[in-house]
């Protein structure tokens, strides 16, 4: 059975869904051979992670021909499944499939829908905290592609309740929900008083970790709004800033800390460093950051009604808010401020980090594989 795993992304070591096509390929590899195409060429010193996969994988630039092109790249291949990690992606497996005349199916892998994304940019847009622009015109073409490749596809994962909900809702399809899943063992974990000498940080600070770009659908500006009356706690920002570094300045001071992209190694050492992890998204598939916060023994808080909820358990490993309410968000942090709560929760955290497995999920994706094709069970 041959296999091509197509993300029309960026391939980034920091992006969840890099990481899941990357965890997820290792152990699918296993079992039947496998090829990649990626949407954008990947960034100086992401290679090392690539060549960690058997496959051979391949770039083809996201354009507004991209499905020509695509068309062009599977031509003299003969694929039995293509497993499309966006519907954008499966649009240009559906219509390459179409052009081409060929009988391979086409597996969607949900891990979100802009559709629904465009909802919560709406009601940001009406809180004048998103702009127009290209962000809706994005949107507006992901939510058309999507629309045909959720109607043509063969097959749907969905890796949360939430964007199963959403599917179903928007297409009237029944994804098989899979959640995602984190290799723990790849994480390493130092010493919290090294890992904070080496950032500049006291062992008296209570740090807050957001990973993540800045922008509004990770739900940054409400953080920053609730620490702003917290004033022992400081922030420790991971990703994209973009323009966003002088107003969380201007409302933090020298309480907040911009890192940047960060390589795994590095990233580990911020999640060694903090006390909790605060991502309250207004929008999110399932929530990677949380999962791989708990294999640290971090607390999280995220919003209801996200992919979050598939990971942490409200009062057990973490909270869930209102999305924007910014006094929910305050009031959890200010709760964890205790060290006694946050030893009980760590120790929750640790023990559901290790339910998180990828060869679990990939046993469950070669059963999709295995009836898209017709065929039995072919792994041990």
């Amino acid at each position: 059975m041959r296999i091509l795993v197509h993300y029309n992304g960026t391939y980034s070591e920091t992006a969840g869904v890099s990481r899941v096509v990357l965890g997820l390929g290792k152990a699918l590899e296993k079992h039947v051979e496998i090829d990649y195409v990626f949407g954008y060429d990947a960034p100086k010193g992401m290679y090392s992670y690539l060549n960690s996969l058997k496959g051979p994988f391949h770039f083809l630039r996201h354009t507004p021909i991209t499905a020509i092109l695509f068309a062009i790249f599977i031509r003299n291949k003969d694929y039995d499944i293509i497993h499309s990690h966006t519907p954008e992606g499966a649009f240009d497996a559906v219509l390459a499939r179409f052009l081409l005349r060929k009988k391979y199916k086409v597996l969607v892998h949900l891990h979100g829908l802009d559709k629904a994304v465009r909802q919560e940019w709406k009601k940001e847009l009406a809180l004048k905290r998103a702009n127009h622009g290209f962000a809706n015109l994005y949107l507006l073409a992901s939510v058309f592609k999507a629309y045909f490749a959720m109607k043509m596809a063969d097959a749907f994962v969905s890796v949360s309740r939430t964007v199963a909900q959403e599917a179903q809702k928007f297409y009237n399809v029944q994804p098989k929900i899979l959640p995602n899943a984190v290799n723990c063992a790849e994480l390493k974990k130092i010493e919290k008083a090294k890992a904070r000498k080496e950032l500049g940080l006291a062992e008296k600070d209570f740090v807050v970790l957001f990973v993540g770009n800045a922008s509004w659908i990770k739900g940054l500006h409400y953080l920053v709004e609730a620490l702003k009356e917290i004033e022992q706690a400081k922030l420790l920002i991971v990703g994209l800033a973009e323009n966003n570094e002088p107003w969380i300045k201007n409302a933090l001071g020298n309480r907040v800390h911009f890192s940047g992209y960060l390589d795994r190694k590095e990233l580990s050492k911020y999640y060694s460093a903090a006390d909790v992890l605060c991502v309250p998204s207004l929008y999110e598939a399932f929530g990677l950051v949380y999962a791989e916060a708990q294999c640290f023994g971090l607390p999280c808080i995220a919003s209801k009604g996200t992919g979050a909820e598939e990971t942490i358990k409200h009062g057990k490993n973490g909270f869930l808010v209102e999305k924007r309410n910014v006094a929910q968000i305050k009031a959890a942090l200010q709760k964890l401020q205790n060290s006694e709560l946050r030893r009980k929760m760590a120790q929750k955290a640790l023990e559901n980090a290790k339910g998180f497995s990828w060869a679990v999920q990939a046993k469950q994706i070669l059963r999709i594989f295995a009836d898209l094709v017709n065929v039995n069970c072919f792994w041990n």
